[in-house]
Formats: C-alpha cells, structure tokens, sequence
C-alpha cells in the first residue's frame, strides 16, 4: 500500500505540531513567570526549572497536557478555537492498518462516539 495523499497526512501533523508549539509556549511563559512569583516559590521553581532535563520534563508533560484538554474539549467548542489550538478541525486519517481497522467497524464507533459526546 502506498504512502497517502498529502492532504490526507497534512492534520495528522498539524495536530501533532502545533500542540508541541503550545507546549513550549507554556514553558516559556512559565519560565518568565518566575521572578514575578512571591516569596520563594519563584526562586525554587526557577532552580528546579533551570535543569534541562527539568524543562524539557516539564515541557512534556504541558503538551500532553494541552492536547488531553482540547481533545476532550473538542466537541464543545467551535472549529475555529480548535484549529487555533490543534491545528486542524480535521480528523486525521491514517493509511496502513489503521485502514483494516476502520473496515472493521471499530473506527465508526469511536467517531460515533464523539459526536454524540
């Protein structure tokens, strides 16, 4: 089976990147929080924060962060605020054996399943 057309793949990778572009929009916003925290708490942050494997962690877990919110999200809000925040509206669709599973059924049920959500 060959590789999909673009504009099948195109979703795919807008809901993958721009979450990660939020993600690290996050940590940097974070980041530039610190001196204005009281007390303390700015200057703990910031020594727990000024690792990189602290910041790419925390990073991380703000992209999944994002992405959960909105994909849960996603059906209560309009299309425009999604495309903002995941890039596309668009479900993606996946070629290869992604395919034999949308013949089997299973892939209706989970895009029934978010509608009626």
């Amino acid at each position: 089976m060959g590789t999909p057309p673009i504009a099948e793949r195109v979703p795919g990778y807008l809901r993958t990147y721009v979450p990660v572009l939020w993600g690290a929009v996050v940590a940097v916003v974070l980041r530039g929080l610190l001196p204005h925290l009281p007390g303390d708490v700015g200057t703990a942050l910031g020594d727990w924060l000024s690792s990189e494997a602290t910041l790419a962690l925390v990073t991380t877990a703000a992209i999944a962060a994002w992405y959960a919110l909105w994909r849960w999200a996603e059906p209560h809000v309009p299309d425009w605020l999604t495309r903002l925040v995941l890039g596309s509206a668009q479900t993606p669709l996946y070629g290869g054996r992604h395919r034999a599973a949308a013949s089997t059924g299973y892939a209706s049920v989970t895009a029934e399943a978010r509608h009626q959500a």
